[in-house]
């Protein structure tokens, strides 16, 4: 135990060493993610803000719903389910396309899955800002709870996103047909979860609403969507079932870069 210890501690040591590599190649995509454009940064709430119109007059008219109401929830879902995409599709290739890096220094690959970690946390917090906007205009006595819910919302985002990039960068670089599969996955989740579909649609079968107490994407849409959208704080289940998904995805994405950190580098 204490020479798995070691082994933790060191790997830790050697992550925070590189901080300055890592956090160099975080702020380079992120102003490359917006080069060139002409109104740069502004799309990360303006994108959001966009396609939750679109959808709001669409499923609000085919679902009767009150659009002024209906857009927060989309909105909402919208924002969070970004983060997913992003974690186990957008950013698979890190790996891959960090190349030159893994093959020049010896840093441990997990900074790679880090540095994305980074840049995906830092465009959720961004495009909150819509959200922010959004509520202080509709409902500006949910902010206070809302705004002290937050840090610890995006805590859960970073280790979810760190986490679900490790994975998909691993399984992407070993199998390049990844990305392809798990879009189709990933649109499957979208149309079973409460993204842009309200509870209600689910309760009404038994299977489906026992689905939705127990998916976790669920609760994690929650710790958005219950302080700005209703002013109270996520209840218990939705910070335990959060809790559990996180060190679940967590301890499978030190698995596997224990497993294949070492002979990735045959494989890019």
């Amino acid at each position: 135990m204490s020479v798995e210890m070691s082994r933790i501690k060191t790997y830790l040591k050697k992550i925070y060493d590189s901080r300055f590599f890592w956090a160099f190649l975080a702020s380079i995509e992120l102003k490359n993610k917006f080069r060139r454009s002409k109104l740069g940064i502004l799309w990360t709430f303006l994108m959001p803000l966009g396609l939750t119109l679109i959808m709001s007059v669409i499923f609000g008219v085919a679902f009767h719903q009150n659009v002024v109401t209906f857009a927060p929830y989309v909105l909402s879902g919208v924002l969070t389910w970004d983060i997913f995409t992003q974690s186990f599709v957008g950013a698979s290739a890190v790996i891959i396309m960090n190349e030159p890096f893994i093959k020049q220094f010896n840093h441990p690959i997990s900074i790679y899955s880090l540095k994305s970690a980074v840049v995906i946390t830092t465009s959720f917090i961004l495009s909150m800002i819509s959200l922010i906007l959004w509520q202080g205009i509709a409902t500006p006595s949910y902010l206070p709870v809302a705004l002290l819910s937050l840090p610890t919302t995006i805590l859960f985002i970073f280790c979810i996103s760190w986490s679900g990039v490790t994975i998909s960068s691993y399984t992407n670089t070993k199998f390049r047909d990844y990305p392809q599969m798990m879009s189709l996955v990933m649109q499957g989740l979208w149309y079973v979860s409460p993204v842009f579909l309200q509870e209600r649609l689910f309760t009404g079968n038994k299977y489906l609403s026992l689905w939705f107490s127990v998916n976790p994407i669920t609760h994690i849409l929650n710790l958005v969507r219950r302080p700005f959208l209703e002013g109270l704080f996520p209840s218990s289940a939705d910070y335990l079932v959060s809790i559990i998904f996180t060190l679940v995805l967590g301890l499978w994405a030190i698995r596997i870069d224990y497993k294949n950190s070492k002979d990735i580098v045959f494989y890019i």
